[in-house]
């Protein structure tokens, strides 16, 4: 039986040497490079630019607000989460058991971001931070007095 595998130009458009036909194989790219589940310490984020605030989403499927930490430090944001599963299932004499844990860290850099009115809301697996942007300090030119000291006239 023939097994469909999507076409990748790159496979076909010179030889290929024999460590890196593993290392092109899917299963073992993902191992190697740490984008699998097996090595992830890190999560998918999306970021928005509203007019006001940038949004960032974060993928945190599976995981409660205690898990999740959010740190502000020297004008970088530390978005971090640590995770314990346990799955166990017996079934007529058979038995499954299965453990996981983990961390996973990203941090974002906050030019321009008014840190002290940073929020999160987490809804449906997807952690939702608010980076209201700072706003502009309006310049203006103001005209400083210039005072003169009087001297003093001591009296004899």
């Amino acid at each position: 039986m023939m097994t469909m595998i999507p076409y990748r130009h790159r496979y076909f458009s010179r030889p290929v040497k024999p460590f890196e036909s593993i290392m092109n194989d899917p299963f073992f790219r993902s191992f190697f490079s740490g984008s699998g589940d097996m090595l992830s310490s890190s999560f998918r984020v999306d970021i928005r630019d509203n007019q006001d605030a940038f949004v960032i989403e974060a993928e945190m499927p599976g995981l409660s607000e205690e898990q999740i930490t959010l740190e502000v430090d020297e004008g970088v944001l530390t978005i971090s989460a640590h995770y314990q599963t346990h799955t166990e299932q017996e079934d007529a004499g058979k038995m499954y058991s299965e453990r996981r844990s983990g961390r996973m860290q990203r941090s974002f850099n906050l030019d321009s971001i008014d840190a002290d009115s940073i929020s999160a809301n987490l809804k449906n697996g997807i952690l939702y931070v608010n980076l209201p942007k700072e706003k502009p300090v309006e310049k203006s030119a103001r005209r400083i007095p210039v005072h003169v000291d009087q001297p003093k006239i001591e009296e004899s």
